[in-house]
C-alpha cells in the first residue's frame, strides 16, 4: 500500500479564535498540504477540514482558492525573509565585512531555497492554474532596504541589484536541484557575481 504523508493537524476548536489568527492557521495548513501532496491538492475544503472550521467560514476568510494560494506564497516568502535577515543580523553582530555578509546572504538564500523552493513552486503553479493566468508573485522583501544598506549598495542601484540577485539565486538553486551544480559551487558563483557590486571598504 503506498505511503500517504501525514499532514499536521491544525484544528482550532475554539470558536472565539480571531479571524486573522484563523486565517493564518488555514494558510499554514495549506502550506503543509502542499508540502506533502503538492499545490494542486490544496482546496478551501481541505484546509477547512484540517483546521476544524466549516467550509462557509473558510470561504468567508478568503475570496477564492487563488486568494488562499496567494497568501500561501506570501507565507513561504516570509519564511525566506526571516531566515535570511536572521543570518545577516548574526553575522553583522560578529563584525562581518560586507564581503562576508554577501557570503552569508548567498548561503542562507540558497540553503533555504533548497528546502522551501519546491513548496513555493508547487503553490505558485497551483495559483497560476486557479487564476488561469501565467503570473507569479514578485515582491521584494520588506527588509530589502535593510539588506541593501548592510551590503553598502547605493540607493539608486538597490532595486536592480536585489532583483538581479534573486533571479540569479533562483536559477542557481534550480541548477543544484537538477544536479548540474552542487550547493557550494552555486553559493560561490552567487558571491562571485555580486561581489563587484559592493563598494570599496571592508565593513558596513
Amino acid at each position: 500500500m503506498p505511503h500517504t504523508p501525514r499532514v499536521p493537524d491544525h484544528r482550532v476548536p475554539n470558536p472565539r479564535v480571531p479571524a486573522a489568527e484563523r486565517r493564518a492557521m488555514l494558510v499554514a495548513a495549506g502550506v503543509e498540504i502542499a508540502r506533502a501532496e503538492g499545490g494542486r491538492a490544496v482546496t478551501l475544503a481541505r484546509v477547512a477540514e484540517a483546521t476544524g472550521v466549516t467550509k462557509p467560514v473558510a470561504y468567508r476568510l478568503f475570496d477564492s482558492l487563488a486568494d488562499l494560494l496567494l497568501q500561501m506564497e506570501r507565507h513561504v516568502l516570509a519564511g525566506y525573509e526571516t531566515v535570511v535577515t536572521g543570518a545577516l543580523e548574526r553575522a553583522a553582530a560578529r563584525g562581518a565585512s560586507r564581503a562576508e555578509l554577501l557570503g552569508v546572504l548567498a548561503a542562507a538564500y540558497v540553503d533555504h531555497s533548497l528546502g522551501a523552493g519546491e513548496v513555493y513552486d508547487t503553490v505558485s503553479a497551483a495559483r497560476t492554474a486557479a487564476e488561469h493566468v501565467d503570473q507569479h508573485v514578485f515582491e521584494l522583501p520588506a527588509s530589502a532596504p535593510q539588506l541593501a544598506e548592510a551590503l553598502g549598495i547605493p540607493p539608486d542601484r538597490r532595486t536592480g541589484t536585489l532583483v538581479a540577485f534573486l533571479g540569479a539565486a533562483d536559477n542557481l538553486v534550480a541548477a543544484v536541484q537538477a544536479g548540474v551544480l552542487d550547493r557550494d559551487t552555486a553559493v560561490d558563483h552567487l558571491v562571485a557575481l555580486f561581489a563587484p557590486q559592493l563598494p570599496a571598504g571592508g565593513r558596513p
